[in-house]
């Protein structure tokens, strides 16, 4: 496994644009639709940073790599023996890519409404919540990258999946995930979520 970032604010706008370029028709469309500038900017910058990572992982230069997208319409490289998932947030885009499947969710800390909790964190995760200081973006960010990761995005059943985070490290309650924080910046949470073998 392993996590490539990039601040949004170290790439010029001709940079962008030339990113902007690269891209396939599906995903230039969806970055057209985006309202916000700075939404568009970080889409950019994660679909190349997820062809430059793919492209360092696999040892293949960025152009030959070929997206295409399952049924429930998570992106993967054609012909690749690699996963990957993306995420943004803030000024940063991250990409993780794993030989098995994997997702990651970033998360700029920012004010917050302790009541949010209610609707996606399980009892014992509440109160790790109320008693850490970034206890709400840790666990929401567990969670999102939980999700991402075996391919379903958050739904109901989002607190039937909890995390127990301790000294130790971080423990799923569904068997076969491996989760851990990575350190981005001091002002962001980034959780990782990687299954630990194929089934």
């Amino acid at each position: 496994m392993k996590v490539y970032r990039v601040n949004i604010k170290d790439i010029e706008p001709n940079q962008l644009s030339a990113w902007f370029e690269q891209m396939d028709d599906k995903r230039k469309n969806a970055v057209n639709r985006m309202a916000i500038e700075q939404k568009r900017k970080l889409r950019t910058a994660a679909d190349a940073l997820c062809r430059e990572a793919i492209s360092d992982y696999c040892g293949i230069a960025p152009d030959d790599i070929v997206f295409e997208y399952s049924e429930k319409g998570k992106p993967y490289a054609k012909g690749l023996p690699v996963y990957f998932n993306i995420s943004h947030s803030g000024d940063y885009a991250v990409c993780a890519v794993s030989d098995c499947e994997i997702g990651i969710d970033i998360e700029k800390i920012k004010p917050f409404n302790i009541r949010a909790a209610e609707k996606f964190a399980a009892d014992s995760e509440k109160k790790y919540i109320r008693s850490h200081q970034n206890g709400f973006f840790e666990i929401w960010t567990l969670k999102e990258a939980y999700f991402k990761c075996i391919g379903t995005g958050l739904g109901k059943d989002i607190k039937n999946v909890y995390f127990e985070v301790s000294q130790n490290g971080i423990a799923c309650s569904e068997s076969g995930f491996e989760c851990l924080f990575y350190e981005i910046d001091k002002d962001y949470i980034c959780s990782v979520c990687k299954k630990t073998a194929h089934k």
